[in-house]
Parts: C-alpha cells; structure tokens; sequence
C-alpha cells in the first residue's frame, strides 16, 4: 500500500517542483566515523489546489515508486510520462510542463486574481475550471467568480477549436471536390481528343440504299 496521502491518489498529474539538497552522509563506524555532504536531487509533489499538502522525496525513489505504481497499474502511461518530463525538463533548466494552459494567459483575470490563483497552488486554467470545493476555500474570497471565468475560457477555447475542426472539414471536403472536378475535366479533355483523332467519313461516299 503506498504511504502517498489519498489526496495524490488520483491519476491525475501533481504539480511538481524539483530541487538539489545536500544530504548528510556518515561512512565508518566507532571513532573512524567520516561525516560528508552529497548533493540530493528531491521532488516536491502537491496536488492541484491545496498548498498545504505535500510528499517530498528524492528522485530515485520517486521515479521507482512510480514504476512500481505504473506496473500494477496504479497510474496512467500519460501520469508516468509527465513526471518523467517533468524532471528531464527540470535537468535541462527548462520550465516543467503545465497540464493545460497556464492560468496567466486568461485574459479575463486580473494580475492579482492570477496571483490568488497561484498561491492556492492552481497553475492552469483547466485546473481552475474544474476546481473542487477544497480548492475553491484555498483561494478564499471571490473564487467562485474565479472558476466562472476560468470555464467561460475553457468553453471559448472549445466551441473556437470545434469551430476550426469543422472548418477543416469543410476545407478537405472543397479539396476532395475540386481534385473530383479536375479529374472529370481531364477525362473529358482526354474523350475530346480521342474523338478528334477519328477519321472523319464523307457522306457522299457511303453507298446509296437499295430501295424495293
């Protein structure tokens, strides 16, 4: 059973934040005792909306932990995958990757609306839209209002994407006629010219009827 509080349960990606330690380290034993300093990769792992609970881990043993959880499917191939890139993008000195749209690019909430948001630890605006209970009393005053906005987004950004995948199929559908329409004119080029080839036969040389 994993000692994960139930909050992180869900496969549903955390928010993570990685960091280097230094982890006390003793070799020896009696009087020949060596104390020494490593540097400790750790891991950060809250869930979406409570800036109070936290998992802190070194990265080997999160990363088996998930592997572990992964192969008696516990978690999602996306939930593994996330982490993973997650941590490479951490490595590379690039910022970790957001499940959805940063809750910044909302143009409908304000610089300090943003800021309530994301010291309530909600980092997308997805995130916000669905927002439970729990999250809604870690932002405080005026979150409900938040979320509204925050789906009123979500739902532009629908409707504008299923606006755009129909227009996509109205575009491969006016394609599709066309190349039809091109064919056809090249067929009909292709008769014209095969007619034009054939001998032309002069009536007055056909030989007269027979009449009774």
């Amino acid at each position: 059973m994993s000692n994960m509080p139930i909050t992180l349960m869900d496969d549903s990606p955390p928010y993570l934040d990685f960091s280097i330690t230094a982890k006390r380290m003793v070799k020896g034993k009696g009087n020949n005792v060596e104390v020494f300093f490593e540097d400790s990769e750790i891991v950060t792992i809250t869930p979406m909306g409570d800036n109070k609970t936290q998992v802190i881990k070194e990265v080997p043993d999160w990363m088996s932990h998930l592997e572990e959880r992964h192969h008696h499917h516990m978690i999602s191939d996306d939930y593994l995958n996330f982490c993973k890139k997650s941590y490479k993008a951490w490595q590379e000195n690039r910022e970790a990757p957001i499940n959805g749209t940063p809750v910044d690019q909302c143009a409908s909430l304000s610089p300090a609306e943003v800021e309530m948001v994301k010291h309530a630890n909600i980092r997308s605006i997805e995130d916000l839209a669905a927002i439970n209970d729990e999250g809604l009393q870690a932002i405080g005053m005026g979150a409900r209002k938040l979320k509204e906005k925050a789906k009123a987004y979500v739902d532009s950004i629908e409707s504008r994407s299923a606006t755009s995948e129909r227009m996509e199929s109205l575009q491969g559908d006016l394609e599709t006629a066309n190349e039809e329409r091109d064919r056809m004119a090249d067929r009909l080029e292709a008769m014209e010219a095969r007619l034009a080839s054939l001998p032309v036969v002069d009536a007055s040389l056909q030989p007269e009827a027979i009449s009774n």
